[in-house]
């Protein structure tokens, strides 16, 4: 199996109008997952937020809903409650999960920087100006919507299988979201700001909407901590070939599909 290194990044495009990179192909493979990198110093106009969540929204989702709402935090107070809980949530997930995943990597090196990228993040959240939190309105369906909709799509036909109503109901419910998320980081790398998308206080996402007053219907799926970036000069993510993770009409066929092993991602 062989391992995507481009030869050296090209330079960063910007628009001598509005500080904007201008080559796609640029910011789609530098779109990184940011934390160390992030100014925490500097301010990040409110207008420029707006402009990077308008374009995200442009993302496609079930039946045109478009119910996400973006919860931002500024207020420094409001912050350091996210901080908190997600603080808690990473010294939890230190005590019970340290050493047991460094296995799935096949560069432990790589899984030591990540991991120390993400243990800064644990201690400076509270200092990045900017926290969003994408959220989805109601909930994901429940297990009486799910066994209802088994019982209306299932055939009493023998030949067929039993079906998986969850299966789609999960897929279109945070396929309707994590698309905008991605564009939203696009957004943001365009114009010189840094992002992480986090799960890590989802643990205690209740204690959050009751402390920033986040209706308890609302569900929120991810955290990005926001900021323009110490530097522009980020480079393209090592990848696997495509050739090795793309299979042609036949898995069987696919000679190069067999290793599904993780090369995970060095954050910055």
């Amino acid at each position: 199996m062989s391992i995507l290194v481009p030869p050296g990044p090209t330079p960063v495009q910007f628009s001598p109008t509005d500080g904007v990179i201008t080559d796609v192909d640029d910011v789609l493979t530098t779109t990184r997952a940011v934390r160390k990198r992030l100014d925490t110093d500097r301010p990040v106009p409110a207008s420029v937020i707006e402009t990077c969540l308008r374009l995200a929204t442009h993302a496609p989702n079930a039946e045109d809903r478009q119910n996400w709402r973006w919860f931002v935090v500024t207020d420094e107070h409001k912050r350091a409650v996210v901080a908190k809980y997600y603080r808690m949530a990473w010294d939890a997930h230190v005590r019970t999960t340290a050493g047991k995943r460094r296995g799935r990597w096949t560069d432990p090196s790589r899984a030591d920087r990540t991991r120390e990228s993400a243990q800064w993040l644990a201690e400076n959240l509270h200092r990045v100006p900017v926290l969003i939190i994408p959220c989805v309105l109601g909930r994901p369906a429940s297990t009486t919507e799910i066994e209802a909709l088994n019982r209306e799509w299932s055939n009493d036909d023998e030949i067929y299988p039993k079906v998986r109503a969850d299966v789609v109901t999960n897929a279109t419910w945070y396929g309707s979201i994590f698309p905008a998320i991605w564009s939203l980081q696009l957004a943001l790398r365009s114009r010189g700001l840094g992002s992480t998308p986090t799960t890590a206080h989802l643990p205690y996402a209740e204690h959050v909407g009751q402390e920033l007053g986040i209706p308890r219907q609302v569900t929120q799926v991810a955290l990005l901590p926001v900021a323009y970036t110490v530097g522009l000069d980020f480079k393209p993510s090592r990848r696997k070939d495509v050739r090795d993770v793309t299979i042609w009409n036949s898995w069987a066929s696919s000679a190069r599909s067999g290793d599904d092993s993780s090369q995970g991602s060095l954050d910055d």
